[in-house]
């Protein structure tokens, strides 16, 4: 089902003169902003990071298998965690004093505050993790959606455990779910850099990309902005918000006065096409 009535959808094509007239309308009823964080909110992925300085040898090959799409991220992060050898406090450390957030993530946060956009952190990084890095940066209140990390019954072993994964999704954290849940089926503006962030760029209205991301919105044809800080997407929608432009349209035709994925269908539990993978309950 298309996010907006196929009426709409003729109006903005075929007369986009109207185009300021059907944001003001479309603004009278929100969209939820979806944010990953491992390569998006920080510069480098801190999961892997935390891998790489406390697990044991065979990690890589993990990773081998989850790039190669042979198991799901799930998987890859319970044999993964399995190798850590170190506690939790001593990783959450390393983490604090490595590693922090766009220097602009504050300044977003407090605007989509101030203009009560709906919004949280998704992730299916570790969410003991994220709250580190959240409160070193003086960040209070941020929802956040993500695995959990927790010391295990066996002593100096960690577990993960998958809150929102759901079954026939081979992520640890399945992010189409979790956003429209959170989002209560509300438009999505996702913001994102990876791999784990392409099923729920496929359903969403709008996309603000780094890296991996970009190339798969540029290739699907998915209405993207590229970024490299957060400055960058609190410009558009600022934009979007006073009604001087649309969204750009990204990786589509620029001639095209598309401004959403329209044709993809709303967000609900039940859309989410990950790739197959090693199905856990």
């Amino acid at each position: 089902m298309p996010l907006f009535p196929r009426a709409a959808k003729r109006q903005i094509v075929a007369r986009p003169v109207l185009l300021h007239g059907t944001l003001r309308s479309m603004l009278q009823f929100p969209f939820f902003v979806s944010i990953d964080f491992d390569g998006t909110v920080t510069e480098t992925d801190i999961t892997d990071a935390v891998i790489r300085a406390f697990a044991a040898h065979g990690w890589e090959e993990a990773e081998q298998l989850w790039e190669s799409g042979q198991i799901g991220s799930r998987e890859c992060l319970i044999q993964q965690v399995d190798l850590l050898r170190a506690p939790l406090p001593r990783i959450l450390e390393y983490v604090r004093g490595g590693y922090a957030v766009d220097a602009s993530f504050g300044s977003f946060v407090g605007f989509l505050r101030e203009q009560r956009i709906p919004f949280g952190i998704v992730s299916d990084g570790f969410q003991v993790l994220i709250e580190t890095l959240l409160a070193k940066a003086g960040l209070q209140g941020i929802p956040v959606y993500a695995n959990q990390l927790v010391a295990s019954e066996q002593e100096g072993h960690l577990r993960a455990l998958f809150p929102y994964a759901k079954r026939g999704c081979p992520a640890g954290a399945c992010k189409c779910v979790i956003a429209s849940d959170v989002g209560k089926d509300m438009p999505i503006i996702h913001i994102g850099d990876g791999r784990s962030d392409f099923c729920l760029a496929e359903q969403a209205a709008y996309v603000f990309s780094k890296g991996r991301l970009t190339r798969h919105c540029h290739v699907r044809g998915l209405s993207h902005t590229p970024f490299s800080g957060f400055k960058t997407i609190e410009g558009v929608l600022r934009g979007f918000l006073h009604d001087l432009h649309p969204l750009p349209t990204g990786g589509r035709d620029e001639s095209s006065p598309a401004l959403w994925n329209v044709n993809h269908p709303r967000l609900k539990a039940g859309a989410c096409e990950n790739r197959p993978g090693v199905d856990q309950p």
